[in-house]
């Protein structure tokens, strides 16, 4: 797959009728220097951590029989970070942890593709986030399991919560399989906390705010 031709289509940065990145011409400028390229040999293990103080884009390349674990958190910054994953070899895996918690008038795109082009692949994204003041959050994710493979699993899970009427979020999960021999799923929610979540913590004596945060935390490990 060719990204910068993927980046420089027209409508690239558009993801639906009403959906545009508000980072269009910053995200430009990091795929015109080529993004960051992580190559993870076969038989191998890599970690990654990202912290979302800038603009990035990731593409990774995993052997057979390596494994790729990647993890991006979140407190309140406004960028665009957009991460690649093609399983190149038999049994390369790669799991996906996100966290984000946005206040204010932050904004964040965010991009999670994982590519299935082998034999016993396996991938899971997990994501998590909770948005107050006005705050927005565009969330892709997205499973391709290429024609042919065999014995694929992909697994995508996001859940957000919404602390304020004027915060938004826009999450599109995706699953493109072509593979026949496979198992994979997807799960979405955006919800608020609900009156029987803090019910407990306020019988046990604690404020709302207080038992808001009690809730938040556990949801957000």
């Amino acid at each position: 797959m060719d990204l910068k031709s993927h980046y420089t289509a027209p409508n690239a940065y558009k993801y639906g009728l009403k959906i545009t990145s508000p980072f269009v011409e910053d995200f430009s400028k990091v795929v015109a220097g080529g993004g960051e390229v992580v190559y993870v040999a076969a038989g191998t293990h890599k970690t990654l951590m990202n912290d979302l103080s800038g603009h990035r884009l990731i593409v990774v390349d995993v052997e057979e029989g390596g494994s790729f674990e990647y993890e991006e958190r979140s407190s309140g910054q406004s960028v665009k970070s957009d991460l690649h994953v093609f399983l190149r070899g038999k049994n390369a895996k790669v799991t996906i942890q996100a966290r984000y918690e946005l206040d204010g008038v932050a904004k964040l795109d965010i991009l999670h593709r994982v590519y299935h082009e082998a034999d016993g692949t396996s991938s899971e994204i997990e994501t998590r986030g909770a948005l107050w003041g006005e705050s927005h959050l565009i969330y892709r994710s997205g499973i391709r399991m290429e024609e042919g493979s065999r014995a694929t699993k992909g697994k995508e899970d996001a859940r957000f919560i919404v602390l304020s009427k004027a915060a938004k979020i826009d999450a599109i999960p995706a699953l493109d399989i072509s593979a026949k021999e496979t198992s994979t799923s997807h799960a979405l929610s955006i919800r608020r906390i609900s009156d029987a979540e803090l019910f407990y913590p306020k019988l046990r004596g604690l404020d709302a705010a207080t038992a808001e945060a009690l809730v938040l935390e556990g949801f957000l490990k």
